[in-house]
């Protein structure tokens, strides 16, 4: 069984077809839980026309989708989870090949597939790098655009996604902090196959938070880490000094043998894909 899991604050215009994308499915054997975070708009009465019995509504003070997120993996009854954005939709016969997926690979906790993205009404593969199979490198597929556990294209078992909860402090990038945690440690298995659409024409998550604290980009620590977690993180530094450049500079302080072991990593990956080689 399978629990997709919506957090949802202010989606009027979106979860309609959000949730008609879920329920066009030819399967039957799923729940849906969106967790109402006190949304302001029509949201809530969006769902509640939907009149299915298998969407089951769950409300909180805003919290954050980090709370949401916890909140209906604690209410969640299906053995895989799939987290959904309130503005994404399922490709049909996602849970389809969610199932193939997990037959093929009974011992791993973790599947991430391809998928599609909606920038300006135009719709294009999220990336032609994926390969079906074992991911041999989380954080080097990270890198090279080849895994990309976003939300609606990765399943989980439940009981891996209690071992690393949402960290309910963070409001923007909340969901790299669980990522990076278990790529650290988990095993995923991967499809060339695109199973959702990411609707950018919608998404805020771009905007910063007023205080950067409460941004996964704020928390990084390169310590510790394997060279490739770190260019991972370095990826988001980059993204980072667009939003909070002052911030960035004073909590960040690489050196320049770290920036230069990075331009070097960012040379290899740009040939490495010219020439085909991932």
């Amino acid at each position: 069984m399978f629990s997709v899991i919506i957090p949802l604050y202010n989606k009027q215009d979106t979860i309609t077809k959000t949730l008609q994308s879920i329920t066009d499915q030819d399967y039957n054997d799923y729940e849906v839980i969106v967790v109402d975070d006190g949304s302001t708009d029509e949201s809530i009465k969006k769902v509640e026309d939907f009149h299915s019995s298998k969407i089951k509504i769950y409300k909180q003070p805003n919290r954050g989708v980090s709370a949401a997120r916890n909140y209906g993996i604690e209410k969640a009854k299906g053995e895989w989870i799939v987290f959904l954005d309130a503005d994404d939709t399922f490709e049909p016969d996602a849970f389809k090949h969610f199932e193939f997926l997990i037959d093929k690979g009974a011992d791993y906790n973790i599947f991430c597939c391809n998928y599609y993205i909606d920038k300006n009404n135009l719709k294009y593969l999220y990336s032609n790098n994926y390969t079906d199979g074992k991911v041999r490198n989380n954080f080097f597929a990270w890198c090279s655009g080849m895994c990309m556990p976003r939300a609606g294209a990765a399943v989980y078992r439940r009981n891996t996604l209690l071992h690393y909860p949402f960290n309910e402090k963070l409001h923007r990038y909340e969901d790299a902090d669980t990522i990076f945690a278990y790529m650290r440690k988990e095993s995923i298995f991967r499809s060339s196959i695109p199973v959702m659409t990411y609707n950018c024409n919608s998404s805020t998550a771009s905007l910063p938070c007023k205080d950067i604290k409460q941004d996964f980009i704020g928390n990084m620590q390169f310590e510790g880490k394997t060279f490739w977690e770190q260019y991972a993180l370095f990826q988001l530094y980059k993204q980072g000094l667009d939003l909070y450049p002052n911030e960035m500079q004073q909590l960040y302080k690489l050196s320049i043998f770290m920036k230069i072991k990075f331009k070097f990593a960012a040379v290899l990956i740009g040939r490495m894909k010219k020439y085909h080689i991932i």
